[in-house]
């Protein structure tokens, strides 16, 4: 991944995991992104605090100098984007919404052979 796009990813990622205070799995991504930032920034910078702009050039210094903080970086905001690919949602009449992607099951309302369960 180039690393410019790395680094406005990595800071979106943390942006968003520092807005989010409910579970799941991408929060869970976006918080390893962020915990990982924080420990290799918290003698540079506070991340909570930083402009963006400048989370960013931080991380493209410290990547173009550190390969395998470039590499670790890479494979956590991979693992964010994988989860975050796949989603679950679905439109229906009664107003819930479900958005299948990437699912290995069955959705609630799904046609299988010929019958509709609801």
């Amino acid at each position: 991944m180039e690393l410019s796009v790395l680094a406005l990813q990595a800071v979106n990622i943390t942006l968003w995991a520092l807005d989010k205070a409910s579970g799941g799995a991408l929060e869970k991504a976006g918080g390893d992104v962020l915990e990982f930032l924080t420990k290799r920034f918290q003698d540079k910078l506070k991340i909570k605090e930083s402009d963006p702009k400048l989370l960013e050039a931080t991380i493209l210094s410290e990547a173009e100098w550190d390969k395998k903080f470039h590499e670790d970086l890479e494979r956590l905001v991979n693992q964010y984007r994988q989860i975050q690919n796949s989603s679950v949602s679905q439109n229906t009449e009664s107003g819930v919404n479900v958005n299948v992607t990437d699912n290995s099951g069955t959705v609630i309302g799904q046609q299988i052979g010929q019958q509709f369960f609801r």
